[in-house]
């Protein structure tokens, strides 16, 4: 049996920026075709986004995210428009690049269970652009049972990174008891490979990261290209990972870089990763 993750980083509605919020939420149609589109065609499962603009002047949904300016539910839209029906967790963290509710957002074919937020930096200031609100859910797969996710950007390590995995660990691990036969932990880690930070996720053998077991001599292969915003005086690194706890029935078998250019048109500053895995 078969299941398929993408994980990308949206940028916030910063690839057409404009003093204009409407104006850039129209310019942005552009990357919500691609990106329902790649998930029509590819017939991906799950998807987690990043860096999920939503206009911070509008009303707030009941659950979070429902609003027309929300790109996660854009997309979602999108989809559900063209048939292909997803459910939908998501959660803010902080007002990013002044305009725009900042946070992360899980999509699903399959029901989700058990959907939850929850802060990991030591400060929840909704006006603070540090604050880290990651976002969790139990994915039903059928044959297969519950795959646990979390959804994750975390802070550079100079700024909180070693914490925030601490809290993030102890959270999934409080979420065991759900019976999991699966974890996975997804998204931007600020953590670029090989790195102390990169070195304390994988260093006691726990999490797996999925690319490096994949594709071992493309170990540095950055996911964006050129300076972006946090890494402006690096080289391109790579810092969006899949992780996967080791020993749970699940296998990795591809494990493609997407919006690349090469496969499928840019839509944001990072790059995302397609991925393939094998259930037992």
């Amino acid at each position: 049996m078969a299941f398929s993750l993408l994980t990308l980083n949206l940028h916030t509605y910063q690839q057409h920026p404009s003093h204009n919020c409407f104006e850039t939420m129209h310019l942005h149609e552009r990357e919500v075709h691609i990106i329902a589109e790649a998930v029509a065609q590819q017939g991906i499962d799950v998807i987690c986004f990043q860096e999920v603009g939503e206009y911070r002047h509008d009303p707030m949904t009941q659950p979070y995210g429902e609003e027309p300016s929300n790109m996660a539910f854009r997309i979602c839209r999108r989809l559900r428009e063209w048939g292909h029906w997803f459910h939908i967790h998501q959660d803010w963290s902080h007002i990013g690049f002044q305009h725009w509710r900042e946070g992360t957002a899980i999509l699903s074919r399959h029901p989700m269970h058990h959907n939850y937020s929850a802060y990991v930096s030591n400060d929840s200031g909704k006006d603070n652009y540090m604050s880290r609100n990651i976002t969790v859910s139990c994915i039903d797969l059928p044959w297969f049972g519950l795959l646990h996710i979390a959804n994750v950007h975390l802070s550079w390590a100079h700024h909180g990174f070693y914490q925030e995995y601490g809290r993030l660990t102890q959270l999934i691990a409080s979420r065991r008891h759900f019976g999991v036969r699966g974890d996975l932990m997804v998204g931007d880690f600020n953590a670029p490979a090989g790195d102390h930070a990169y070195r304390h996720i994988v260093g006691n053998g726990e999490y797996v990261d999925q690319y490096h077991e994949l594709h071992p001599r493309r170990f540095y292969e950055p996911t964006f290209r050129g300076q972006i915003d946090g890494w402006r005086h690096s080289p391109p690194r790579r810092i969006d990972y899949i992780f996967k706890r080791n020993g749970h029935p699940l296998r990795v078998r591809e494990m493609t870089p997407i919006f690349n250019d090469a496969f499928y048109p840019s839509v944001s500053d990072h790059f995302g990763y397609l991925a393939r895995f094998e259930l037992f």
